[in-house]
C-alpha cells in the first residue's frame, strides 16, 4: 500500500502490528517468569513458602503477572489503535449526514491508522469540492435561465403599449429575438454536456478528414471574425482520423468562436494543425487580452467565466463540453500564453485516435 508522504518527511521505519503483538506477548512471558523467579526466592528465604506449595505457586504467579501485563497491553492498543479509529467511525457519520467541514485529527495516531485518516481526510475534502461545485452549478443554472426570460418578459410587456414608436418597438423585438437564441444556445449546450459527462464509451467512431473539418469550422463562423475584420491563418497538414466527428466539430466551433470574441478589431487568429510523434495537435490561437492564471485554473469548470461583469457574450459551458469531448476521446486540452499577448489553446488525440 503506497503511503501519503508529506513533502520533505522523511519514511519511519515500523514494526508490523502483528509482529508488535507477539513481541510484547514473548516480552510479557519472560517477565512473569522473571519475577515468579525472584518472587520464589525472596518468599523461600524468608520462609514464607512451605516447600508443598513450590509447584503451585509459580502458575499462580505467572497467572497473576501476566494478567497484569495482559491489561496494561490491552489499555495500551485500545488508547493507540482503536480510539483514533472509533474517531474515524465518528467522521464518517458525519459526513454521511452531509457535514464535509470535519477532519480526524492525524498527529498521535499510529503509522498506519495515520495513512487511513490521511485519505479520509483528503476524501472529505474533494467531496467538499464537490458539494461546493454543484451549488455554484445550480446558482449558475438558474441566473443564466432566468435573465434571458425576465428580460424576454420585460420587454414584451412594453410590447403592449400602443403608443410604443415604430423604432423602439423594432428594437425590442430584436432583443426578444437574440435573448430566445441565447436561451436556447444554453439549453441546447446544457443538453449536450448532460449527454456526454454520462457518456463513459465513446459511440460512432468513423475515419474522417481532419483538416476539411477545420476549414468548414472558419468558413461557418466566416460572419462572426469578418465582422470584427480579423485575419484568420490556417496552417495544417492534411490528417485523417478515427472519431467522432460531429462532438469534434463543436470543440472547434467552441475554440474558434471563444478566439473571435475576445479578439480585438482587426487582430489575426491561427489554427494549426499538426501531426507529429503518433499525436495530432490542433492549436487556436488569438491577440487578445490573455487569461490571468487565477482564471486559467477555473476556465474548464461549467458556468465559469473569467469577466465577472458578464460583459462578454457567453454562458460558460463551450469550454467545459470541449474538454470532455476531448477527454471521451482519450486526448487532452490545455490553455498557453501567447509570447506577445494572447491565448492559445491547445488540443492533443492520442496515437490510439489516430
Amino acid at each position: 500500500m503506497s503511503r501519503i508522504m508529506h513533502k520533505g518527511t522523511k519514511k519511519k521505519w515500523q514494526i508490523p502490528l502483528p509482529l508488535l503483538m507477539l513481541l510484547i506477548v514473548f516480552l510479557a512471558i519472560i517477565l512473569s517468569i522473571f519475577l515468579t523467579t525472584m518472587g520464589i526466592g525472596i518468599m523461600m528465604r524468608l520462609g514464607i513458602m512451605p516447600m508443598e506449595r513450590f509447584f503451585l505457586m509459580p502458575l499462580v504467579m505467572m497467572a497473576i503477572v501476566s494478567m497484569g501485563v495482559t491489561t496494561a497491553i490491552t489499555i495500551f492498543i485500545s488508547k493507540r489503535y482503536y480510539g483514533p479509529v472509533q474517531e474515524l467511525m465518528s467522521a464518517v457519520d458525519k459526513v454521511a449526514g452531509g457535514d464535509y467541514t470535519v477532519r480526524v485529527p492525524e498527529e498521535n495516531a499510529p503509522d498506519n491508522v495515520r495513512e487511513l485518516c490521511e485519505k479520509f481526510n483528503h476524501m472529505v475534502k474533494e467531496l467538499g469540492s464537490v458539494e461546493m461545485l454543484r451549488s455554484s452549478f445550480i446558482s449558475s443554472f438558474s441566473h443564466e435561465f432566468k435573465t434571458p426570460i425576465v428580460s424576454i418578459r420585460g420587454f414584451a410587456k412594453a410590447l403592449k403599449w400602443e403608443e410604443l414608436p415604430d423604432k423602439e418597438r423594432e428594437e425590442y423585438l430584436d432583443i426578444i429575438i437574440s435573448e430566445s437564441d441565447r436561451l436556447a444556445d444554453l439549453s441546447g449546450k446544457i443538453l449536450m454536456l448532460s449527454r456526454i459527462e454520462h457518456q463513459a464509451i465513446l459511440t460512432d467512431v468513423a475515419a474522417f478528414d481532419l483538416t476539411e473539418q477545420l476549414r468548414q469550422v472558419v468558413v461557418l463562423l466566416a460572419g462572426k471574425w469578418e465582422a470584427k475584420h480579423l485575419n484568420i491563418r490556417f496552417e495544417a497538414d492534411e490528417v485523417t482520423i478515427q472519431g467522432n466527428a460531429e462532438l469534434l466539430n463543436q470543440v472547434w466551433i467552441n475554440l474558434l468562436d471563444n478566439a473571435i470574441k475576445f479578439s480585438p478589431e482587426r487582430g489575426a487568429i491561427t489554427m494549426d494543425l499538426k501531426r507529429a510523434n503518433g499525436k495530432v495537435a490542433v492549436t487556436v490561437s488569438d491577440e487578445g487580452p490573455g487569461i490571468p492564471a487565477d482564471v486559467k485554473t477555473h476556465i474548464f469548470e461549467r458556468f465559469y467565466q473569467g469577466d465577472p461583469s458578464h460583459a462578454t457574450k457567453g454562458n460558460g459551458l463551450g469550454l467545459a463540453i470541449a474538454k470532455r469531448i476531448v477527454l471521451l476521446h482519450g486526448g487532452s486540452i490545455r490553455c498557453e500564453d501567447v509570447k506577445g499577448g494572447g491565448t492559445a489553446f491547445v488540443v492533443e488525440l492520442l496515437s490510439s485516435y489516430v
